[in-house]
């Protein structure tokens, strides 16, 4: 029985047919252990394998289904299937999975017939993403840039339709002729079907993918090729984002999207044990969560479609997880932190801490005489917090939350508000509950503190309307090691 021929979307159909072709005549050759087993009495048997040629391995979990009748299987891990008592006639075979779903293809065959007591081997291949890419972009003006190609579906995360009228855009570093990294930016609108295309793209990839609608936009979520021709990615935006404005203890007021999405999960070290006090943020901040003592968390009230979770924990890489969301619906994630960034002991920290904090700019705004500045033996690293270790600069007033936990730290200069804004190894922190730096930071962790008031605050950490706040700007050790190991 000869192999099955695939069909795509209207969208890429006539694009992929000579791809396809391809695969098809080439013969999949696959060893099998066994030869086929007889059929049961007055039916007819089918098996063989279903083969993902773009990632190289088996297509494990697919659904092999004979058209007109109720039979059908599930590939196993090693891509094999079986299925019995067929009933004899002519039937197609079909095979549905999310990785053809992405590439917009239905895998099947023609009529065959099938006889009774009769046996039949049908081996599928997904055609290679050489050549598919190559089909998907053979009319593509810019497919002369580079070998790759970027396709997928962008659907309404509630209703399933195509999300008509969207734009993927894609942002991703290539390095020029003389190895100098660019960073390019490409587009990509997304046609009735609902599918979307980027061609010319290089072979090995890094970079960011976002998808606008109406003034809607999804998450931030990586995008990566190593040394394959297709990249896959489907998503999914709403049409429609309900916006709300919130005002936090430091008097600054964000905008950010809220729905009836939800998303729980569990954040894991490299070993599988759960961490505990992780910082789980929705891209674009308005929801935070701090994970519990068995590593879960849950978020709530979160907008639908495709976003991003940023996970973080001192000694650890910030982590990034994009996620799939819809209204009334609860998505589950499992989080996997990088290993803990190992720490120096501590007096060799000490000893090479000039030479971090110069590379971050420290010692050059500390020279500048504006602001006020604590390290080395000025921070108490053994305070029980870190709000403690603020104790030392001059301008700040340090009082209780009432929780015996965490301490508010505001600003004594500012008499009108007394307003802080924090930022974590230079990135801003978003202050979930009053005091809740003190759950985050800890003292043992402290490197360096920069503490500006109002107009004495450097361009680079200005706060747009909050230009009378405070400003403390903590660099740990996470931070100054990573560094240190980068120049080795």
């Amino acid at each position: 029985m000869k192999q099955a021929t695939p069909t795509a979307s209207h969208a890429v159909r006539v694009l992929l047919a000579a791809a396809l072709a391809l695969a098809i005549v080439a013969p999949c050759r696959v060893a099998r252990a066994q030869a086929s087993p007889p059929a049961a009495p007055g039916f007819s048997a089918l098996q063989g394998f279903i083969i993902d040629s773009i990632h190289n391995e088996p297509l494990a979990h697919a659904s092999v289904m004979i058209e007109g009748t109720s039979r059908s299987a599930l590939t196993d891990d090693g891509g094999h299937y079986r299925i019995d008592s067929i009933p004899p006639g002519k039937h197609r075979v079909s095979v549905l999975h999310p990785l053809l779903d992405t590439l917009g293809l239905v895998m099947r065959t023609p009529e065959y017939p099938f006889g009774a007591n009769e046996s039949h081997d049908l081996d599928v291949p997904i055609p290679s993403a050489e050549h598919l890419a190559a089909a998907i972009c053979s009319n593509d003006p810019m497919r002369m840039r580079g070998p790759g190609a970027m396709v997928g579906f962008v659907r309404d995360p509630d209703s399933k339709a195509p999300a008509t009228g969207s734009s993927v855009e894609l942002v991703y570093y290539e390095a020029d002729v003389i190895g100098r990294k660019m960073m390019r930016q490409r587009k990509a609108p997304v046609d009735s079907a609902g599918m979307y295309r980027l061609c010319g793209l290089p072979k090995d990839m890094s970079g960011k993918v976002q998808v606008f609608r109406n003034g809607v936009s999804s998450g931030e979520v990586p995008a990566e090729a190593t040394g394959g021709f297709v990249t896959l990615r489907a998503f999914s935006v709403a049409s429609t984002q309900r916006v709300v404005e919130m005002k936090n203890d430091s008097g600054k007021v964000k905008r950010f999207a809220k729905g009836t999405a939800r998303v729980t999960g569990k954040v894991l070290d490299t070993k599988g044990q759960p961490l505990r006090d992780a910082r789980i943020a929705l891209q674009g901040g308005g929801v935070v969560a701090l994970s519990k003592a068995n590593g879960t968390f849950e978020l709530d009230s979160l907008p639908s479609g495709t976003q991003a979770l940023e996970v973080r924990k001192l000694g650890y890489t910030v982590t990034e997880v994009p996620v799939e969301l819809a209204a009334n619906t609860t998505a589950n994630t499992t989080v996997k932190m990088p290993d803990a960034v190992p720490l120096l002991e501590t007096m060799r920290v000490e000893a090479q801490a000039d030479q971090a904090l110069s590379q971050l700019g420290y010692l050059g705004r500390k020279n500048t005489g504006m602001g006020s500045f604590l390290d080395g033996k000025q921070i108490n690293h053994e305070a029980l917090m870190f709000s403690d270790v603020l104790r030392a600069a001059p301008g700040l007033r340090i009082s209780p939350t009432g929780d015996g936990r965490t301490q508010v730290v505001t600003d004594a200069r500012n008499s009108a508000s007394g307003c802080v804004n924090y930022r974590v190894d230079g990135q801003p922190w978003t202050t979930m509950e009053p005091g809740d730096i003190d759950s985050f930071v800890q003292p043992a962790d402290v490197v360096a503190v920069e503490i500006y008031h109002g107009s004495e605050t450097p361009p680079e950490y200005q706060t747009p309307g909050q230009s009378s706040c405070a400003t403390i700007v903590v660099w740990t050790r996470a931070k100054t090691e990573t560094l240190l190991k980068k120049k080795k």
